[in-house]
């Protein structure tokens, strides 16, 4: 029997298909629904989207395969349970990816605790996660799995332009702390960074001229800055922060050296000593002193990267989310 597995997705691109150059199977019919294929304010574009993802399940449905719903982040969570409720309530989903920057309050975590709910199962990136959402979204706790971040190491382009200088990179837009950042590399005036991140991640802070801040680079040069700097640091904004994990992770699997800062979300990727440095969050002096570290003792980061990368290949390998999906497609 063919199983049709119909994502739901705001990030990517028509005609993705998440994880079927990893699943070659002829019995699995991967599609898409994104909002990018639609018109009109976001909200729109999504519901579209969902709506016309619910309605290839109940298709599917009919035709006799058996489909599976599969949601990326939690507004696509939310949205896709509603259309399935509505239009294929038989149809079982999985919300993946499902990760917040900041959770919701007042009524809109009243509205994420009804949209949320009947939906098969969740899928998180930490330990953290899996109690915080059960914990304040009243996510059933059996039914999230938890799963390390999972890619293939990232594309880099070889020719593209970089500092001349040594220099520290910096790379993402969610929940970071460049105002740390910022103020620690105005204490090592000598040194030279690049930071690589969303217009909304930089708004009003004061970089010092030692930064160079850059916006919505090509992911292939933005990983090839990494991969030819001294080191990456990854601030994040508190000790509940759940993101940093794909920069992470990439980081990682490139050989390039991490300081990052010590928080609740990322406790299982930096507890088994792959990474130069752990900042506790907001400490400009902790975050100064491994910065200059990561120029200076360049032999020692360097060998604890080459250790990351070797763990990185089996910790974070796509084939660890190939084993959940054929699990799961057995169970749902």
């Amino acid at each position: 029997m063919t199983r049709a597995l119909i994502n739901t997705t705001d990030l990517m691109a028509p005609g993705w298909r998440f994880m079927a150059d990893h699943m070659p199977d002829p019995d699995l019919d991967w599609s898409s629904f994104t909002s990018q294929a639609y018109g009109g304010p976001n909200r729109v574009r999504r519901l579209r989207a969902v709506t016309a993802a619910a309605l290839a399940a109940r298709r599917a449905r009919k035709a006799g395969h058996k489909p599976l719903l599969i949601s990326h982040l939690p507004n696509m969570a939310a949205l896709t349970n509603f259309t399935r409720r509505a239009l294929c309530p038989s149809v079982p989903q999985i919300a993946f990816s499902f990760n917040f920057t900041a959770l919701p309050d007042g009524a809109r975590r009243k509205a994420y605790r009804n949209g949320l709910r009947d939906i098969d199962e969740f899928v998180v990136f930490s330990a953290h996660e899996k109690q915080l959402y059960a914990r304040e979204l009243g996510v059933p706790p059996e039914r999230i799995r938890v799963l390390k971040w999972a890619m293939d190491p990232p594309e880099t382009a070889p020719d593209a332009a970089r500092p001349e200088q040594p220099y520290l990179c910096s790379i993402g837009g969610e929940a970071r702390d460049y105002r740390l950042l910022a103020n620690a590399m105005r204490r090592l005036p000598g040194r030279h960074a690049v930071i690589v991140a969303r217009p909304y991640s930089v708004q009003g802070i004061d970089f010092p001229d030692n930064v160079d801040v850059r916006l919505n680079l090509p992911g292939p040069v933005t990983w090839q800055l990494a991969t030819d700097s001294v080191g990456l640091a990854l601030p994040l904004l508190s000790h509940q922060t759940a993101c940093g994990h794909i920069t992470l992770v990439a980081a990682k699997l490139l050989g390039v050296p991490v300081v990052a800062t010590d928080c609740l979300g990322l406790a299982e990727y930096l507890s088994d000593g792959t990474v130069y440095g752990r900042i506790a969050p907001g400490d400009t002096d902790a975050m100064a002193e491994a910065i200059e570290g990561l120029f200076t003792d360049t032999d020692a980061a360097q060998a604890i990267a080459q250790t990351a990368q070797i763990k990185a290949r089996t910790e974070h390998a796509p084939s660890n989310w190939v084993r959940y999906m054929e699990d799961a497609l057995t169970r749902l």
